[in-house]
């Protein structure tokens, strides 16, 4: 993990002529589906409406079940952090959390219907607020500093509906981060810091997962101590396994004599933890309430997944990417581990097979993510098993062929409707996803 000080460095780089000149871009290049003529503000918003946007547009509404199910919605998702900015803010504002929430809200606010500001104006508000906090981060912290955090958070978030560059987004969670380390585990028990740790602990496993490398949400102390007090919710404890898999493609990429034969052994006990989190999961369902049903679509295969809740969908279609992810490295790591006398060479068929179908399971899921009143929290949880999803069909070369059309076309949806996030996380490849074969 980099210093503080080096991550400041990152961050002052994020304030670049990349980022102005993404602006001018921006201003000149409005896709039509963002083109909108702005609605214009009877009077400037007060930095409580602004909030009160944020958690309206952000937050999820009350989710439903199926008919016949009799049980009350799971507690809220992890994206509720968002709920503890009014008690941040307080009657004594803090300038720079008051830059970032203005910069999280316009970003919000300058796409769909209901536009209230330009794009020009949110990118504005998304650099000021970037020079802000790049202030605040020169000062000296012994513990955690939470409006700081909170900031972080909210520029992350301003970033994925902006999209300005990959290497600002990974800054911004680099920087989160070391912020979090800062202090002990112990301090994300209760309150508003365990709140914050919830919200912003998925995104930092993604970036462990986007780079290959180790977290240190991997530690023990910090799967376990962060939730004395407060059970996990499913997504927490699905994210508690899979924190692993990062680290052992680290050490699959360092390689290194007996690299693969560790890697195979480590990832199939991931993946037997991950199954056992699963039965889990469905136990603690009602035999009278699903987890998730077919329904007839015309977008999706002729049928698209319907869950009981966001928190559900999140957690399963995070879980089949997970095990399509685990079942793919142990397919290659088999054949690698294989004699070179084809007579003992594994037959890797079912392993894809069964990865290709959690695979079109999760690309039957993106409508459900991206209904309206599923607001930003369902179309954020949609890069890592998407483009989990995407690998997978590409891989499996003519066996795939198909799929990853519909993958393609998919992904122009979710494209046209104004998130411009999946770059972040698909990099330089996200281009060629959009390449009609």
């Amino acid at each position: 993990m980099p210093s503080l000080p080096d991550w400041q460095n990152q961050f002052r780089g994020a304030v670049s002529r990349r980022v102005r000149g993404r602006l001018q871009t921006q201003r000149k290049e409005v896709s039509h589906a963002r083109r909108l003529k702005p609605v214009a503000l009877q009077a400037e918003p007060s930095l409580n409406d602004l909030i009160l946007a944020i958690i309206n547009n952000y937050v999820p509404e009350g989710d439903t079940f199926s008919p016949s199910s009799s049980v009350e919605p799971a507690p809220r998702i992890c994206g509720s952090w968002v709920e503890v900015l009014p008690e941040l803010v307080g009657n004594n504002t803090d300038k720079v959390l008051a830059s970032a929430i203005r910069a999280f809200a316009a970003s919000i606010l300058s796409r769909g219907p209901k536009q209230r500001f330009t794009i020009s104006e949110g990118l504005e508000a998304y650099n000021h607020a970037l020079v802000s906090v790049n202030g605040a981060l020169r000062s000296s912290y012994s513990n955690f500093p939470v409006s700081t955090a909170a900031a972080v958070l909210c520029l992350l978030l301003a970033e994925l509906f902006h999209a300005t560059s990959l290497g600002s987004w990974t800054a911004h969670l680099q920087g989160l981060a070391g912020l979090m380390q800062l202090a002990r585990p112990e301090v994300y028990v209760s309150g508003i810091p365990h709140r914050l740790f919830v919200g912003a602990r998925p995104a930092l496993v993604v970036l462990a997962f986007s780079s290959r490398k180790a977290s240190f949400l991997a530690k023990e102390e910090w799967k376990s101590i962060p939730f004395r007090e407060t059970d996990p919710s499913p997504v927490q404890a699905l994210m508690t396994e899979a924190v692993a898999i990062p680290s052992i493609l680290e050490r699959m990429d360092i390689g290194g004599d007996g690299a693969a034969e560790e890697a195979l052994p480590a990832f199939e006990a991931v993946l037997a933890r991950l199954d056992a989190w699963a039965d889990g999961f469905r136990s603690s369902a009602p035999e009278s309430s699903p987890l998730f049903w077919f329904q007839p679509s015309e977008d999706a295969k002729g049928s698209s997944i319907w869950f009981q809740n966001i928190t559900v969908a999140s957690a399963l279609t995070h879980f089949w990417a997970f095990r399509v992810i685990c079942l793919r490295n142990i397919d290659q790591l088999r054949m690698s581990c294989a004699p070179h006398d084809s007579s003992h060479i594994p037959d890797t068929s079912t392993c894809f097979e069964e990865a290709k179908r959690l695979s079109v399971m999760i690309c039957q899921s993106i409508e459900y993510l991206m209904q309206d009143r599923m607001k930003l929290f369902g179309p954020t949880s949609v890069p890592l098993p998407f483009y989990t999803a995407y690998e997978t069909f590409e891989a499996g070369g003519d066996r795939g062929k198909e799929e990853l059309d519909w993958c393609r076309g998919i992904l122009r949806n979710i494209q046209t409707r104004g998130y411009a996030f999946l770059p972040l996380y698909t990099g330089s490849k996200y281009s060629d996803m959009l390449v009609s074969t």
